[in-house]
């Protein structure tokens, strides 16, 4: 006779979340860098509030195994080897962040803005 024994495992695996980078990192590969907007600073005083948020973006060098993920662009190296095969250092996750400004009746409105915050790059 054969005994089994059933071990469960109740961890779970983390998702490739992106890499997150600081100006003093020597990474190349693409990164999601911290960046704070500030209205104030831009002189955008129909913004009431918030201030300043964290927006961040991505910047950075695509791994070749990256591009190659894609047939499309499989092919456009294959077809023009030094031609670009586009951006690929991109967010690939954003949310949005709620604001409250003045539109141009200048009535007060609060809304949530889409696609303000890069989560993921």
């Amino acid at each position: 006779f054969m005994e089994l024994r059933v071990l469960e495992n109740n961890k779970r695996s983390r998702r490739n979340l992106g890499l997150d980078c600081d100006e003093h990192s020597s990474e190349s590969r693409c990164c999601r860098y911290p960046l704070t907007v500030d209205f104030e600073a831009f002189g955008w005083d129909w913004i009431i509030a918030p201030k300043r948020y964290k927006a961040n973006y991505c910047s950075g060098q695509c791994e070749y195994m990256f591009m190659q993920k894609y047939p499309h662009t499989h092919l456009v190296q294959q077809a023009n080897p030094r031609g670009s095969a586009g951006p690929c250092c991109t967010p690939t996750k954003m949310s949005p962040i709620n604001m409250l400004y003045f539109n141009d009746k200048q009535q007060i409105i609060y809304g949530k803005i889409p696609g303000m915050v890069v989560d993921r790059c």
